[in-house]
């Protein structure tokens, strides 16, 4: 009578993983990684506010299903545990070593945003008008050079363009970063002044002018002043 040769250290690890409650886990990942997001702030950088609450209520809802699971005695199941090992691994590596994109990057190959309705920022004065205003309003009238000369001060971060142009640009957002759209300007920076990194927010202080350029006259923020300013904790309009 034949014995059973001694199983490889492999396939007792195998055999173990097999044995784990692996679906409860991931849900306790995937719970854990949604609940970290709102409370360190990433979630701000990812998605518009009013949709918040969705994704922290069903980060609670896999915690409180995923725990109840794992305390409770349930009939084992074949499960494809290799799967289940890697969404556990993603929402880990996720916590520990979140993904640094550049807005720069996202917002240089998307198409510009529209900005439907009315003009609201042509009854501010021009010194509180932000980019987003500015934008709607040149694009909006048929006679830009009504704002030839017009004091601004407006804030953003430095979008390097494809042609190595450096523009101050904010992203509208109607759901998440996936639907993101840059809106943009031209900026003549200070010529007694490095022009600042792509990516970085600065504040500019200066006057709106329109200069020949070869797609026609283009409007143009003339920079006076720009101030390196910390990423805003909501770094998008919605």
């Amino acid at each position: 009578m034949n014995r059973p040769g001694p199983s490889s250290p492999w396939s007792v690890v195998l055999s173990t993983l097999a044995r784990w409650r692996w679906p409860p886990l991931a849900l306790l990942c995937c719970g854990i990684m949604l609940v970290h997001s709102w409370s360190s702030g990433r979630l701000q950088l990812l998605m518009a506010p009013t949709f918040h609450v969705l994704v922290i209520g069903a980060g609670f809802m896999l915690l409180a299903g995923s725990a109840t699971a794992l305390m409770v005695d349930q009939p084992r199941r074949s499960t494809p545990w290799r799967a289940v090992v890697l969404v556990i691994c993603t929402s880990l590596l996720i916590v520990l070593a979140p993904p640094r994109g550049s807005f720069s990057m996202l917002a240089r190959y998307r198409p510009p945003a529209r900005l439907d309705g009315l003009a609201a920022g042509f009854a501010l004065p021009p010194e509180q008008r932000d980019l987003v205003d500015w934008v709607r309003l040149l694009r909006g009238t048929p006679q830009p050079r009504l704002f030839h000369g017009e004091p601004l001060r407006v804030e953003g971060f430095v979008l390097v363009t494809a042609t190595g142009e450096r523009h101050l640009a904010q992203l509208l957002v109607r759901c998440c970063l996936a639907d993101a759209t840059p809106v943009r300007l031209p900026v003549q920076w200070p010529a007694d002044a490095p022009p600042p990194e792509q990516d970085q927010w600065v504040r500019v202080e200066g006057e709106m002018e329109l200069l020949d350029t070869p797609d026609g006259m283009q409007p143009v923020i003339i920079a006076r002043e720009v101030t390196v300013i910390a990423k805003p904790r909501q770094p998008f309009r919605t």
